[in-house]
C-alpha cells in the first residue's frame, strides 16, 4: 500500500507523514501518482474546500482503498454524506481528519480575498452560534488541529481490513 496526498498548507502532509510512520508505507504527492502501478493499493489524503477533496481527481485511476479529507471544522462539511456524494466515493471508506489553517493575516492572494469575504459574511449573520463564532476565530487567528489521535479510526480500519499489510 502507498499513501498519496495533496496538501496546500502542510496540515494534510503532516497526517500523511504520521500515517507513514505508523505503517512504514511509502508517501508520495498526488502529482506523482503516475509512478504508482495499477495494482498498487492507495490510501489518499487530501485537503477539503467546499466539501470537495482536493487532489482526488489526480488519483482516480489508482486502486484507491480509502480516502481521508482534512479540514478545519470539527466534522466534515457540509456533512459526511454530502462530501462522499460530492466526491463520488460512495464505495470507498471515507475518514475526516481535522486539519488546520494559517491566520488570515498570513494568507495570500485570492485565498485571502475569498476568506476575508467569507469571514465578513459570517460576522454579519444574525443567527451566529458557537459553530459560526468558532469558524470566525479559526479564520482570523489560525488553527492547528492535526493530532496523531485523529488517525485512530483510519488505523483501526487498516488493522481490520489490511492486517497482512501492516
Amino acid at each position: 500500500m502507498v499513501i498519496v496526498y495533496e496538501s496546500k498548507t502542510g496540515f494534510t502532509k503532516r497526517y500523511a507523514e504520521m500515517l507513514a510512520a505508523k505503517t512504514k508505507w511509502k508517501v508520495i504527492l498526488a502529482k506523482e501518482a503516475s509512478q504508482i502501478g495499477r495494482q498498487e493499493e492507495v490510501i489518499f489524503l487530501g485537503w477539503m474546500k467546499a466539501g470537495k477533496i482536493q487532489g482526488l481527481d489526480r488519483v482516480r485511476s489508482c486502486n484507491i482503498k480509502a480516502v481521508c479529507g482534512s479540514g478545519t471544522s470539527r466534522t466534515a462539511e457540509p456533512d459526511t454524506q454530502t462530501v462522499i456524494s460530492r466526491n463520488k466515493i460512495e464505495t470507498i471508506p471515507f475518514f475526516y481528519l481535522r486539519g488546520g489553517c494559517f491566520p488570515l493575516k498570513d494568507v495570500k492572494g485570492m485565498d485571502k480575498i475569498m476568506l476575508t469575504m467569507f469571514v465578513n459574511m459570517l460576522k454579519k449573520r444574525k443567527d451566529k452560534d458557537e459553530k459560526i463564532e468558532e469558524a470566525i476565530s479559526i479564520i482570523e487567528n489560525g488553527f492547528d488541529g492535526v493530532k496523531e489521535e485523529n488517525l485512530a479510526p483510519v488505523l483501526q480500519w487498516l488493522h481490520e481490513n489490511n492486517e497482512a499489510r501492516l
